[in-house]
């Protein structure tokens, strides 16, 4: 089961054995957004190589401390350590996976989303969209009149590709300055001044860039 917000916000940040604290805190800062904006985010590609690499290191010394027996208790802290950092990366995996198998279709149709992918991502949500829409032709649309089948388009009258699902950007989520930003927009009418540290319940596409530009976090 996943973490909750609260539960990554209490991710231990203290003491010598924890790898790179700063880095995990940007690390639980990231997973924290990724699985609260709607959207895609971008990948962190030098922060997670950066833990990666440290918990390596990490890692290989405690088993170096198998080897003595004094050091054992030591030895707990930094193997429980080492799982709950590596179990943060992968909850941030999981999030970003789970997401781009929702979007799939929007990611590869549109630049500003497939660019905030992986390498490895990128290859995954084509291979995904390939085995999924082959799996709806033969269920479904082979069986539907000609007509009928069209895939992505269904209306003049809309915009774009209506069958595609869209990152619902006007869903309201809970944002925490990290920084001063001032006079935010939130719609024609409205501005807010918002502060470090202050919390609000908000629509998400006016603060996405503060949350892209690491000046908010979503909890």
């Amino acid at each position: 089961m996943d973490g909750s917000a609260a539960d990554l916000l209490e991710f231990p940040l203290t003491g010598e054995e924890v790898p790179l604290a700063s880095d995990i805190e940007l690390l639980i800062q990231a997973t924290l957004n990724e699985k609260n904006a709607p959207e895609i985010l971008e990948f962190k590609t030098e922060l997670l190589q950066r833990v990666e690499d440290q918990l390596k290191k990490q890692e290989e010394y405690t088993e170096q401390l198998e080897q003595d027996v004094e050091q054992e208790t030591r030895r707990m802290v930094l193997s429980l350590e080492n799982k709950r950092v590596r179990y943060l990366v992968k909850l941030y995996y999981r999030t970003r996976l789970r997401k781009i198998e929702r979007f799939a279709a929007c990611i590869l149709d549109d630049e500003n989303y497939s660019n905030r992918l992986s390498g490895h991502e990128v290859e995954y949500c084509q291979q995904y969209f390939v085995l999924v829409g082959k799996h709806l032709k033969e269920v479904v649309l082979d069986q539907l009149p000609e007509d009928l089948q069209p895939l992505v388009k269904t209306s003049k009258l809309v915009p774009g590709n209506d069958l595609i699902p869209y990152p619902p950007m006007d869903t309201h989520v809970f944002c925490k300055l990290l920084t001063d930003v001032g006079a935010v927009q939130l719609d024609e009418e409205q501005m807010v001044d918002m502060k470090s540290d202050q919390l609000f319940i908000i629509r998400y596409r006016p603060v996405a860039h503060l949350v892209a530009n690491h000046q908010a976090v979503l909890i």
